[in-house]
């Protein structure tokens, strides 16, 4: 019987994003409940700590009660829809907030709702200012999945279903400056970077970069656009990154936290000299429910708790804590992790591979931590919490992460001992050869008597010959139901899988073949496919591991079957 869960994996699949269902699934991802503080909880009251904040969407954590009650005031208030011609006062006040959050310094801004929507209004702005139309932007980096910004990333994977992208876009390597001047001529409108590349694996600039692609824009006569929407609002230990670095850009964008984790609301905020093309052409720009009253009223209390001294001390202080706990981890485990980084709270773990990556991130959530990769480097694992976290909470997802890295060192050194080269996890095709003191004909008796008993992902060791249509599968402790067909052969069995919404392909073979000093040798196969394009390795970590902790059992329960068979002859 199907449960809930898969049925609304199916239902992901079948209407909205097939990859995305089946990785939350494979990986243990539960239906979701409520929320609160760093924790949320699944539907059947589990709760789950957040080791990451959704791509900063959840800076504050679940349901912050100062965002809750700021929702609920402009709801009863009744002042909830734009009229765009009347003095809509949250929305002025919140302007007037952004501003001070920059000293003034960027004293403009426009209301959106989304990430990429700011982005692209960024760059009308610097075009009308600047007369130019090129943009620089840097290898690696992530403004969001609108045309324009699809074009700054230029990732060959979105180019070769995409293309062509928008002309006028070019790139250089982050934290590059002598590329950079290179390539800052007389058409470069704009430079658009983001203080810290989050999808890249969490990048952070080498020391002085930012202040010197400052001055050769000055120089330049182009912009400096910063994508603050991961880090802005305090993430990096102050409201935005940039004031690390010393410099104020242009413009930045943010978005994300902004919303406090319940209502969409970003925003571009600009100089005065910026701000010219709204002069002369007020309807350049146009959002038909950005800057509603209600979202701003959540960004208004978005702002006031990221301004407040206190807790960015509080970040700076869990800051502290995350970045020596997971370089100590990391140096614990190099066999495991090849690299640490991060900035205030904002942090990425990169494995030696995406199979290793996929195999903590599943553990992880089987522990109720939650967290995820990057999304242009899925070897990069992020440590990114609600800055809300406690310091309990943050102690104990760091403790956890790290028994696991050592639970991942010893699972790697076992795979490699037995692989021909080091792979640090087990992938599709994954065979296993056991060496049994019974013939052939006592073995393949009772395989042909009890036909997955030998099969990892069955509730069963026995089960119906042929095809069924309702075969009772597991995913480690998951229940699942897919059809699947079981036959046997002269040499052994095989079971393979229906091409579904999980599966492409999936089959289990065993055969059995005599023993040059007598008995036989079992000999097992399984290949699986996901259909998961770039994320195969990720997902195949966790498998392979789900796979290789039951084929153990498995094979356990086979010699003790063999056992009584051997003692009555």
């Amino acid at each position: 019987m199907r449960t809930r869960r898969q049925r609304l994996a199916e239902l992901k699949a079948a209407h909205n994003h097939p990859t995305y269902s089946k990785m939350a699934f494979v990986m243990g991802c539960r239906v979701q409940g409520r929320g609160e503080g760093s924790r949320v909880r699944d539907d059947e009251g589990r709760s789950f700590l957040a080791m990451f904040d959704q791509y900063g969407n959840q800076s504050f954590g679940y349901s912050h009660p100062r965002i809750v009650a700021a929702a609920r005031e402009q709801l009863d208030s009744g002042v909830l829809n734009s009229t765009k011609i009347m003095f809509e006062d949250v929305q002025i006040r919140l302007s007037e907030q952004l501003a001070r959050a920059t000293g003034n310094r960027l004293p403009f801004s426009y209301l959106a709702n989304g990430g990429g929507e700011t982005i692209d209004n960024a760059l009308k702005l610097a075009r009308a200012a600047t007369g130019r139309p090129g943009v620089i932007s840097a290898l690696g980096c992530f403004h969001g999945k609108t045309f324009a910004t699809l074009s700054a990333s230029n990732r060959p994977e979105h180019r070769a279903h995409l293309a062509p992208f928008m002309e006028h876009f070019r790139q250089v390597a982050f934290g590059d400056t002598a590329e950079l001047a290179a390539a800052l001529d007389d058409t470069v409108g704009a430079v658009l970077l983001e203080p810290v590349q989050a999808e890249a694996g969490v990048v952070v600039p080498p020391p002085g970069y930012l202040s010197e692609v400052r001055r050769l824009c000055t120089e330049a006569g182009a912009l400096l656009i910063l994508d603050e929407m991961q880090t802005a609002f305090g993430r990096c230990g102050t409201f935005f990154a940039y004031e690390q670095y010393g410099i104020v850009p242009d413009l930045v964008c943010v978005g994300k936290a902004f919303g406090g984790g319940v209502l969409p609301i970003s925003a571009v905020l600009g100089t005065s000299e910026v701000w010219g093309v709204l002069r002369a052409l007020p309807s350049t720009f146009g959002s038909s429910l950005g800057g509603n009253p209600l979202s701003c009223r959540v960004g208004l209390e978005s702002v006031a708790i990221a301004s407040d001294p206190e807790f960015l001390n509080a970040v700076g202080e869990r800051a502290r804590t995350i970045g020596q706990r997971l370089s100590a981890a990391a140096g614990r485990h190099p066999g495991v992790v090849v690299a640490h980084r991060g900035l205030g709270m904002m942090h990425g773990l990169e494995f030696r591979d995406e199979a290793l990556a996929g195999l903590v991130l599943g553990r992880l959530l089987e522990e109720g931590i939650t967290s995820t990769y990057s999304l242009y480097n899925p070897r990069v694992l992020r440590v990114q919490p609600p800055m809300v976290i406690s310091v309990e909470e943050l102690d104990h997802c760091l403790s956890v992460l790290d028994a696991l890295l050592a639970e991942a060192d010893s699972h790697r050194l076992a795979v490699d001992e037995g692989a021909a080269e080091g792979t640090g996890a087990e992938l599709s095709p994954l065979a296993r050869t056991v060496l049994l003191p019974h013939p052939i004909d006592e073995v393949l008796a009772l395989l042909h008597q009890r036909p997955r008993l030998l099969d990892p992902f069955s509730d069963s060791d026995t089960g119906r010959w042929g095809r069924d249509p309702e075969f009772a599968g597991r995913l480690g402790s998951d229940s699942v139901v897919w059809a699947d067909r079981a036959e046997a052969t002269d040499r052994g069995v095989r079971l393979t899988a229906d091409p579904d919404w999980l599966w492409r392909d999936l089959d289990r073979e065993v055969t059995v073949t005599p023993a040059a000093g007598g008995g036989s040798l079992l000999h097992l196969r399984l290949a699986w496919d996901t259909d998961s394009g770039a994320y195969e390795e990720l997902l195949g970590g966790r498998i392979g591991f789900l796979v290789g902790q039951a084929l153990t059992g498995r094979i356990a329960a086979l010699r003790s079957a063999l056992e009584p068979v051997r003692e009555t002859v």
